[in-house]
């Protein structure tokens, strides 16, 4: 009978976690928490980023998110940055449907907006156009490594690429990051690096499945060209933003510019300016 035999709260019940998931689904959760070895050459990244694998503790231990003072707005990035604990951000409970999190829909729940538009990029290629026409035809029970055969797919999903490595398939999803959502000169000044040359040719790998490999790598080169050309333009215009900054003469600087939350510093297109605004900061020119 329920409640006849008292539990012990504190030792009997937790919260399910990536570790819950483990317990049954070993080889899944070793892949996931792989993710927390990979390492940068010349760190532009700490060990571990960017991945799922270290998202809470990249949320919690950023200085702005620990002092924003409006928690309902600091706890806006949670919502996004817990796979780190837990297996359901993609295949949601409580079915946990594998074939959901096969549609590139499980990806959106995050990968969209502004800052990091993703999944709206995909919808918007020739990908995601014969995807959405055609994937009521497509059988997403079939495991990502038959999707083209038994799977029927007519083009890639997100997962088809990023879970693939060198005709592998896994749930470690960096192995072939490389500018890693930081087009930064400290990633753009190494690209000729053997660590950064082989995940290119690992890409050509991957688009090998549908394409050849001149088209694949032609692709990817013009691909870095265009971000290249892009951070060429972004650092001009820095420049420019932080000699006014430096002069004090960014609209309202002097009167109206709410620091960012201690210990962070504010500075001219910082952290904080990506995703919070107060005042004048950033300025309309930022």
């Amino acid at each position: 009978r329920v409640g006849k035999q008292k539990i012990r709260h504190d030792q009997d019940l937790r919260m399910p976690d990536r570790t819950a998931c483990g317990t049954c689904h070993v080889e899944q959760f070793a892949q996931a928490e792989s993710e927390k070895e990979q390492t940068w050459p010349q760190d532009q990244w700490p060990k571990g980023h960017p991945s799922h694998a270290v998202d809470w503790k990249a949320n919690v231990e950023n200085a702005i998110w620990a002092g924003m003072a409006e928690r309902e707005i600091a706890q806006g990035c949670d919502m996004c940055h817990y796979q780190q604990n837990k297996c359901d951000g993609c295949h949601t409970r409580h079915s946990f449907s594998a074939a959901e999190a096969r549609q590139p829909e499980a990806c959106a729940t995050c990968h969209n907006g502004v800052d990091h538009n993703e999944f709206e990029n995909y919808l918007l290629s020739k990908h995601g156009t014969v995807y959405q026409t055609h994937k009521n035809q497509w059988n997403f029970e079939a495991p990502l490594k038959d999707a083209l055969t038994k799977g029927g797919y007519t083009a890639p999903t997100c997962q088809l690429c990023h879970f693939e490595y060198e005709g592998e398939f896994s749930h470690n999803l960096v192995r072939k990051v490389r500018w890693g959502f930081n087009p930064t000169p400290a990633i753009a000044d190494n690209l000729d690096h053997p660590w950064f040359e082989e995940r290119k040719e690992a890409w050509v790998g991957t688009c090998n499945q549908c394409h050849s490999p001149r088209f694949a790598r032609t692709y990817l080169e013009t691909a870095d060209k265009g971000i290249l050309s892009g951070l060429k333009v972004e650092q001009e215009a820095k420049q420019v933003v932080q000699a006014l900054y430096d002069d004090g003469l960014l609209v309202g600087q002097q009167s109206n510019r709410p620091t960012p939350p201690a210990p962070a510093e504010d500075a001219p297109g910082g952290f904080f300016q990506l995703f919070w605004a107060k005042g004048n900061n950033p300025s309309r020119v930022e």
